[in-house]
């Protein structure tokens, strides 16, 4: 079971990466051939055609299973057990696919073949010149040649067949003719009977010969045969789980079974499913309800269902199906009387439940149909209840269907022990083959007797009966039922209407997501152009002012103040609009994420990915790329990439004076004085230190800095180029600066 189910798994996931398997339709099975081939010694030319078809296969699913990617062991052990059959492969291409052995099948076939054509040849021609002759054309029937128990014959009216020169063979399907062979003829057809008799000892020398070597390697093809067979299996489960929506149902040891959505395979698209469970909280189920209402099915239902999860199939029914492990299936369904063993239909039933109560154990399954069916009805529910009572004490999972109001009060009444019933439409007066758990049901007979015809003065005397019994148990029952019915419809339109607005919902936030992420993009690469535009105006308009004359350069700068006002009013507005896009980065991020040292994460909005070093005071200080960055850690999230992390490369090529000089430094937060000589100093010592590339975080703020680290950048003749950072490098707080004539050297670094 456990085996078989591991087997489908891999096989679905298989097919999922490789696609389908298919298999010829005039594939069948071989092996029965074989008992009656051992006992003749040979196999026609149409059995070892469907040989020679399996072995085919085998060899082309072999090939196939040998080019799989991925680790499948279950699947990998089936094609192991197929064997090479390229020699038998070959034997049997003698074989035509019409059965008949090929003229090539022998020297010695072909020799007699060709002589049996010749030979026919010769007949035609003798036969030719008889036509010619019109003494024997008027004698015949028809002017032609009819062949005939491997003879060449003439059709012969009746009135010349004493002046026919020939022999008569024998008459026609209409009495006025008769098949004659001509003397002419005679030598021909003799020596075509030899050579035919012949054909067929040659025929039968080369089938006893490739029977064989088939029956020699049977194991092989008998091996071959079950694992074919085995793949035709899970190709049709397969189907059924993608296609008919079957499911695979959960294992256990535990007696008990769980059935969700369960319908019988044989009903096919017509079956009500049912939910329905025993053994857990209860051992015995008792269904009640009225006749054709399905009670049967559901017994059906649960024992084939039961059975086929131990095969390791799938079921037709919905997830949270369970199925357990039962020693054995006990079943009493339908009646067996028969007249030759003088049984009857309560002796039937009686002799199948004395076996049960024998053999039953604590880890049995039972299913028994009409208990204390077939004979009086207080003593038929005073069994039905002694046997319900006997199995309970044994511990076995029982189901039983019944109309007795006893063993309903008994289930009803009895701990351990749990009532059922099928619903009934009192208004269509008809069955709804719905499985109600918890409550009793009522047999409804006199309903269904009406639905069928049955006269209103037969149904008005019964009915009189019944009241005169004052049956207040069962029209309790009723009525509880019929309230059961209503509030379980309720509920199955309430679970409806919930699972249907879950999708919607989840539907509803994937694209609020998915469209708030292409919203961020564009803004955020509508941002960056809009700050480097605006760097690049503020430098511009900084080199105008400073060639301006002194009157002039004081208007031009209360005037770019101005400017600068507004264009600081507009990077808040960026500024807001990259930390919202922050937020919802972590608000959306799938997984739940706990930093921690060694562990990989990304920082929200930046799309740059490290490892966390150290954990202190709130922050986390990480190692992305050549360099350490320190970030909140409540701006991390979870990630699927890789960090990249990667030291500097000195280019010993070049003589430099030894320092240490970092990648980066940091001067966010810093004012204007104490930041630009240190950076000034920085980028000499970066220069002479042959670094071809570094990193000024200046942070964002309000952009002096960055301004007045661009101005540097502008006067020192040894930077060659400088830019902002960009995506994943940190953004408008990085500047990014290369020097000439030297080895590239690529620095990713963050500055919020």
């Amino acid at each position: 079971m456990k085996k078989r189910e591991a087997l489908l798994r891999e096989w679905l996931d298989l097919t999922d990466h490789n696609g389908e398997f298919s298999f010829n339709a005039s594939l069948e099975p071989v092996s029965p051939m074989f008992e009656n081939a051992k006992r003749s010694g040979i196999l026609s030319g149409e059995e070892l055609l469907r040989v020679r078809l399996l072995l085919h296969t085998a060899r082309h699913i072999r090939e196939d299973l040998a080019k799989i990617s991925g680790t499948y062991d279950n699947i990998e052990a089936l094609r192991h057990g197929i064997r090479d059959f390229i020699p038998e492969l070959e034997a049997l291409r003698v074989i035509e696919d019409s059965g008949r052995l090929a003229d090539n099948a022998s020297k010695k076939l072909f020799d007699i073949r060709s002589e049996i054509e010749e030979l026919k040849k010769r007949g035609r021609r003798i036969a030719q010149k008889l036509f010619e002759d019109a003494d024997i054309t008027n004698m015949l029937q028809e002017r032609s040649l009819s062949w005939r128990e491997g003879r060449f014959l003439l059709l012969v009216r009746q009135e010349y067949i004493n002046r026919f020169p020939g022999l008569a063979v024998e008459r026609s399907a209409s009495g006025n003719s008769v098949y004659m062979e001509p003397k002419a003829l005679s030598s021909v057809n003799n020596n075509l009977i030899i050579k035919t008799r012949d054909e067929r000892d040659e025929e039968r020398l080369i089938l006893l010969e490739l029977t064989r070597n088939i029956l020699s390697r049977e194991n092989a093809i008998i091996n071959a045969e079950r694992v074919i067979g085995t793949l035709d299996l899970l190709c049709a489960c397969d189907y059924l789980i993608r296609d008919k929506k079957w499911v695979t149902p959960e294992l256990t040891q535990a007696h008990y079974f769980k059935l969700v959505g369960a319908r019988h395979p044989m009903l096919r698209d017509k079956a009500v499913p049912i939910d329905a469970s025993c053994g857990e909280k209860f051992s015995t189920l008792v269904i009640t309800g009225s006749n054709t209402g399905g009670k049967t099915v559901t017994l059906k239902t649960a024992g084939v269902l039961v059975t086929i999860a131990w095969l390791g199939l799938p079921l037709p029914a919905r997830d949270g199906t369970v199925i357990g492990t039962f020693d054995q299936i006990f079943v009493d369904i339908g009646d067996e009387q028969s007249i030759e063993q003088n049984l009857s239909t309560f002796s039937s039933h009686l002799r199948k439940i004395i076996h049960i109560l024998k053999y039953a154990t604590d880890s049995s399954l039972v299913l028994l149909d009409e208990l204390g069916a077939g004979t009086d009805p207080h003593e038929g529910a005073a069994l039905g209840v002694a046997v319900l009572k006997t199995l309970k004490e044994k511990g076995s999972v029982t189901l039983a269907t019944t109309h007795h109001n006893p063993v309903k009060q008994y289930a009803l009444t009895t701990e351990g022990v749990e009532t059922a019933s099928m619903e009934f439409d009192l208004e269509k007066l008809q069955p709804t083959y719905h499985l109600l758990m918890g409550i009793p049901g009522r047999s409804s007979a006199l309903l269904i007797a009406k639905r069928y015809g049955m006269p209103e003065s037969v149904l008005r005397l019964a009915q009189g009966e019944l009241d005169s019994r004052e049956l207040t148990a069962e029209d309790i029952m009723s009525e509880l039922n019929e309230r059961k019915a209503a509030l379980d419809r309720t509920e199955r339109e309430i679970q409806s209407t919930m699972q249907e607005a879950e999708k919607l919902k989840q539907n509803y936030q994937s694209r609020v997501v998915e469209i708030d992420t292409q919203r961020d993009k564009i803004m955020q690469a509508a941002d960056r152009k809009a700050e480097k535009f605006i760097a690049k105006a503020e430098q511009t308009s900084r080199e105008i002012i400073q060639s301006m004359e002194e009157a002039a350069r004081d208007a031009a700068r209360r005037g770019y103040n101005v400017k600068r006002r507004e264009l600081k009013t507009l990077r808040d507005v960026m500024n807001k609009r990259e930390k919202k896009r922050t937020e919802r980065e972590i608000e959306n991020s799938p997984k739940p994420f706990e930093p921690a040292p060694g562990v990989t994460a990304m920082i929200a909005g930046s799309g740059i990915v490290g490892i966390i070093n150290e954990i202190k005071n709130g922050r986390a200080y990480m190692t992305a790329g050549p360099m350490t960055v320190d970030v909140p850690v409540s701006q991390l999230i979870a990630t699927d990439k890789k960090a990249k992390v990667a030291s500097p490369q000195i280019d010993t090529s070049k003589l430099s004076q030894p320092m240490s000089v970092p990648a980066s430094i940091m001067v966010r937060g810093m004012l204007v004085d104490e930041a630009m000589p240190l950076v000034a100093n920085y980028l000499d010592r970066a220069y002479r230190a042959n670094h071809s590339m570094v990193t000024v975080i200046h942070g964002r703020g309000e952009g002096i800095l960055r301004r007045e680290v661009h101005a540097l950048c502008e006067r020192l003749s040894y930077v060659k180029n400088y830019r902002l950072g960009g995506e994943g490098e940190g953004g408008y707080g990085v500047t990014i600066n290369k020097a000439p004539c030297y080895r590239k050297y690529e620095a990713y670094l963050w500055s919020r």
